[in-house]
């Protein structure tokens, strides 16, 4: 008996979920012809059919060329029931998938655009700041000075009010210019 193949444009197999769904029945079940086979190959006490009844394709076959066979047809079970799979027939065969997918790409666009905005600002701000750093060392560096100068001048001038007993300023003024 000849086995009848359906002539079918290649991916038309996809268009349809009862055309998927065929085709992973068919791929499951040679699949598990061929674990059979291996197993009758192996086994001594059971052979199913017999070589010489055994159609000529089956006659030919080994042991090793059924397990390639098999690794070949488990790496497209495989293939075809992965998720990158199913999301490219839903790509193909939905438009509403579609359609959510084009608007999730343009959400991402537009908050990747976002972030390149927000990147840009806060180089510019850090420009800035690195500049007002800058500019402003000098002056802090002009108060910093005044201040010791205004502390020594009173610690002098005290000094001399309480008849030549040393005054030295203490608290918050000796750390900030201690670390300067």
């Amino acid at each position: 008996a000849e086995v009848e193949v359906e002539a079918a444009v290649p991916g038309e197999v996809f268009k349809t979920a009862s055309g998927r769904a065929k085709l992973v029945d068919d791929i499951t079940e040679l699949h598990t012809f061929l674990r059979t086979r291996l197993l009758e190959l192996d086994s001594s006490d059971f052979v199913a059919v017999t070589h010489d009844d055994a159609p000529a394709a089956l006659q030919n076959e080994s042991k090793s060329s059924v397990e390639k066979h098999l690794a070949t047809v488990a790496k497209c079970l495989a293939l075809v029931n992965t998720p990158t799979t199913s999301q490219l027939i839903m790509l193909r065969s939905s438009r509403r998938f579609r359609e959510r997918l084009v608007t999730s790409l343009e959400q991402r666009l537009k908050n990747a655009e976002k972030l390149t905005a927000c990147i840009g600002d806060c180089q510019r701000k850090r420009e800035d700041l690195a500049k007002q750093i800058a500019e402003t060392q000098p002056k802090l560096a002009v108060l910093i000075e005044t201040t010791r100068t205004v502390q020594r001048s009173t610690e002098k001038i005290m000094t001399e009010q309480y008849k030549g007993r040393r005054v030295n300023v203490v608290g918050d003024i000796n750390t900030v210019l201690g670390e300067s």
